[in-house]
């Protein structure tokens, strides 16, 4: 995953965001949780809970990463969402920093619910951990290939390698 570039669920371009019963394993289609609002948040990558994949709200919101000082926001676009029946689809979010900074180099990406409900709790979730990296590595040196293979076709399978090294200063070796 690289900076910038839109989030994408496993199974197709949006995430889900489903409230289950953890009684039953339904959906909660149905009452005013089903319409709550929820929020997508960053967490540390090595946050996991217990084994039994249990943790508190206040583990939770203690695992949630924030902006380094001076930065932007780490995840841009819609962060607050609505439940409709139990059910919403995550739009354009893109992280705006790389996770090399934090204490796992990874992130997760976590979902709380941000309304309180009388007598009913619901539980956050989170997925699995994931690094992302800076864009700049990703695209530029792709574009810049892409421009030598026009220029020089008959150097590129040689110089591709050499290329993209030399080009954002890591050196390399003949």
């Amino acid at each position: 995953m690289f900076t910038g570039a839109r989030i994408e669920g496993e199974e197709g371009p949006a995430i889900k965001v489903v409230l289950v019963d953890t009684l039953t394993g339904k959906i909660v289609n149905s009452g005013p949780e089903s319409s709550s609002r929820v929020e997508i948040v960053v967490l540390e990558g090595d946050f996991d809970g217990d084994e039994a994949e249990n943790w508190t709200p206040e583990e939770f919101k203690n695992n949630t990463v924030r902006e380094r000082e001076g930065k932007k926001p780490l995840l841009t676009g819609d962060v607050l969402l609505n439940l409709k029946e139990g059910i919403c689809l995550v739009g354009e979010i893109s992280f705006t920093d790389n996770s090399s900074w934090t204490r796992s180099r990874k992130f997760r990406l976590g979902v709380r619910a941000v309304d309180n409900f009388d007598g009913t709790s619901i539980r956050e979730a989170k997925t699995e951990s994931f690094i992302v990296r800076d864009h700049r590595g990703e695209c530029e040196c792709v574009y810049l290939f892409m421009a030598f293979l026009y220029c020089f076709p008959q150097k590129a399978q040689t110089m591709k390698l050499k290329w993209c090294l030399k080009k954002f200063g890591l050196g390399y070796f003949e």
